[in-house]
C-alpha cells in the first residue's frame, strides 16, 4: 500500500495505532498478537469515517486478507455477520449512518483530529502501563 504524505498520512498512522490499541495488539477475531492490521469496515476512501475508530477492527494479517474461510476481504458476508454478532447490531447500523453521511475535510478540522487522536493514544498507553 502506497504511504501518503502530509496530514492525510498522519491521520492514517494515527487511526491505524488506535485501532491496533483499542484492541490490546491482538486480532479481534483469533487473539493472534502478531502480523495485525487495521481494517477499515467502510472503505478509507469514505471521507466521513476514514478516521473514526469505530470504523477499525484489528485483524491479523490472515483474517485481513488471506484466508479464504474467514477474512474481511475474502469472505465479506461472513465478515459482516461477524461484526454485527461483534458489535451489534445497534453499532452497525449507527456506523453505517456516519458512513453515508458527507464529509469534506478543512484542513483546520484535520489538525485538530491528528491533535485528538494523538490524546487518544497517548491516554490509552498510559492507562495500559
Amino acid at each position: 500500500m502506497k504511504k501518503l504524505k502530509g496530514i492525510d498520512g498522519k491521520l492514517d498512522t494515527l487511526w491505524s495505532e488506535l485501532v491496533k490499541l483499542e484492541a490490546g495488539y491482538k486480532c479481534e477475531y483469533c487473539g493472534r498478537e502478531d502480523t495485525l492490521n487495521s481494517h477499515h469496515i467502510f472503505s478509507r476512501s469514505n471521507r466521513s469515517v476514514r478516521w473514526d475508530e469505530s470504523n477499525g477492527v484489528c485483524l491479523c494479517v490472515s483474517h485481513h486478507t488471506f484466508n479464504s474461510k474467514f477474512s474481511a476481504h475474502k469472505t465479506p458476508t461472513e465478515f459482516t455477520y461477524w461484526l454485527e454478532k461483534e458489535y451489534g447490531r445497534v453499532f452497525m447500523d449507527e456506523l453505517t449512518v456516519k458512513a453515508n453521511s458527507t464529509k469534506k475535510w478543512a484542513k483546520h478540522e484535520k489538525e485538530e483530529l491528528k491533535e485528538e487522536l494523538e490524546r487518544k493514544i497517548e491516554k490509552l498507553k498510559q492507562l495500559k502501563t
